[in-house]
């Protein structure tokens, strides 16, 4: 059972949501999803940071110490060893039409347990739903995932997650993680012009010492030819692809970097 924090209160069954919400009505707001490992969340920072960031360009209010201190209160019914932490922020009830602005926005945060499977394989497949490179959303954590949600539907027969390509068809992203390929001891991901997410996990991967880190646009076909390929996010911070489109890929030993970000995790 999930423990459950709205806007100051921690709530059993129903949310006292307002109808007019925009969260629900038009998915107008941000979120983070945090690893909390033995109680303690991982890189909790940086989330607050890139959510901050992200509501200030869309113009909803952001309480930093509002936030953290319902997080705090969260933690307090930490049970697991492993767990993840979701804080949802929706711009709230605003007046009608598009652009309006919202003076009393909702925080919803919650608290689950999470099985992690590390160094789990993955089997990708190139979905036809494009991610828009020049679109805000594609670069913010928003409550908007329609299109990784469809991308995810169109190929779940065939594949473990769908890798979506922007609309120059070079690699972006998968539906739920940011991508890698391990190529002549280089780390190369696409770079944030591509249409990503900048996923924390995946700045983490950047900065290690032993590898070069490479941002750049990536097509297709190079993924075939990588020693590896491997997703990551926050809650599975590397998955090895095992094959693209039905075709195997190299699997190169990836488990130096597994003990790196590991070791990085386990200092917060």
């Amino acid at each position: 059972m999930s423990t459950v924090w709205f806007n100051g209160e921690f709530e059993l069954g129903t949310l006292p949501m307002d109808a007019n919400d925009r969260g629900f009505l038009l998915g107008d707001g941000v979120f983070e999803t945090i690893a909390v490992l033995k109680g303690q969340p991982k890189w909790l920072v940086e989330h607050m940071d890139r959510m901050e960031a992200s509501a200030s360009e869309l113009g909803i209010a952001f309480e930093r110490q509002n936030v953290l201190a319902g997080v705090v209160d969260v933690l307090q019914k930490t049970a697991h060893d492993s767990e993840v932490l979701r804080a949802t922020l929706s711009r709230g009830k605003t007046t009608r039409g598009l652009s309006g602005t919202g003076a009393h926005p909702s925080l919803l945060i919650t608290l689950s347990s999470f099985a992690p499977e590390p160094m789990q394989p993955c089997r990708l497949k190139i979905s036809t739903i494009r991610r828009n490179e020049y679109a805000p959303s594609s670069r913010l954590k928003t409550l908007s995932y329609i299109d990784g949600i469809m991308a995810a539907r169109e190929v779940a027969g065939d594949a473990d997650d769908a890798l979506m390509l922007n609309t120059a068809g070079n690699v972006a992203s998968t539906t739920i993680g940011n991508i890698f390929m391990v190529k002549d001891n280089a780390l190369i991901t696409p770079g944030v012009d591509q249409g990503i997410l900048p996923g924390i996990t995946r700045q983490k991967y950047l900065s290690l010492s032993s590898m070069q880190g490479v941002e750049r646009a990536i097509k297709p076909d190079e993924l075939y030819t990588a020693d590896a390929v491997f997703i990551c996010n926050s809650l599975r911070p590397l998955r090895p692809v095992s094959h693209l489109n039905g075709t195997a890929l190299n699997l190169q030993s990836l488990e130096n970097l597994w003990y790196e970000i590991t070791t990085l995790m386990s200092k917060g």
